[in-house]
């Protein structure tokens, strides 16, 4: 009876140690706290399908391997039927917008989608660090926004207009998530993108 019990152990343990570390893993992949931001914010993901995704630097040959073709548009902007609009810099992703079309079939990282309450995207992004700004030719629309420095790894409140005194280089080390909401607190649009993308459309 004693060595049936010490043989199951045997059995048991490796597979006990196997499933905490993918837990483990899962864990440290997955778990993205309020009020922090990193690489990983940078994507949008299928909603049936977390696996397909569009990250920011992507290649366009594999966001289209998720997206489908594109139609090109003006300055190397892609729209694509799902409601995704990509902008492209020397074939990479730098633009990564939602749009209303977009609702139900892609997600941020973090799981929010156009349509998303303004409340929810500050339970999943923080309050610390949420700027909040009103439009200045649709008064029906305002934005709430984070802003992530690549460099110190931290998001810092700096508003866009702080950064026309940067260079390019430190520009692209700014990433940004823009969502614009209505007069409904209901997110309409769903933007991810670099500094330098928000400031000269490039």
């Amino acid at each position: 009876m004693k060595s049936k019990r010490i043989y199951t152990l045997l059995i048991l343990i490796p597979v006990l140690l196997v499933l905490a570390v993918c837990s483990s893993g899962n864990a440290q992949v997955y778990k993205m706290e309020p009020d922090t931001f990193s690489k990983r914010d940078m994507a949008i993901y299928k909603v049936d399908n977390s696996k397909e995704r569009v990250s920011y630097g992507m290649s366009r040959k594999n966001a289209e391997k998720v997206l489908g073709t594109g139609n090109e548009g003006i300055s190397n902007w892609y729209t694509y039927d799902s409601g995704v609009s990509v902008l492209y810099r020397h074939d990479k992703a730098v633009v990564i917008t939602l749009e209303r079309v977009s609702q139900g079939a892609y997600k941020t990282a973090r799981g929010a989608e156009v349509g998303t309450n303004k409340e929810r995207i500050k339970e999943l992004y923080g309050e610390k660090y949420a700027i909040e700004n009103a439009s200045e030719t649709m008064k029906s629309l305002k934005y709430l926004e984070y802003y992530y420095d690549t460099e110190t790894k931290e998001l810092v409140k700096e508003y866009q207009s702080d950064f026309k005194s940067l260079s390019k280089k430190e520009l692209r080390a700014k990433h940004l998530l823009s969502t614009t909401y209505d007069e409904d607190g209901k997110i309409v649009l769903i933007i991810l993108m670099d500094g330098q993308a928000s400031n000269t459309f490039e």
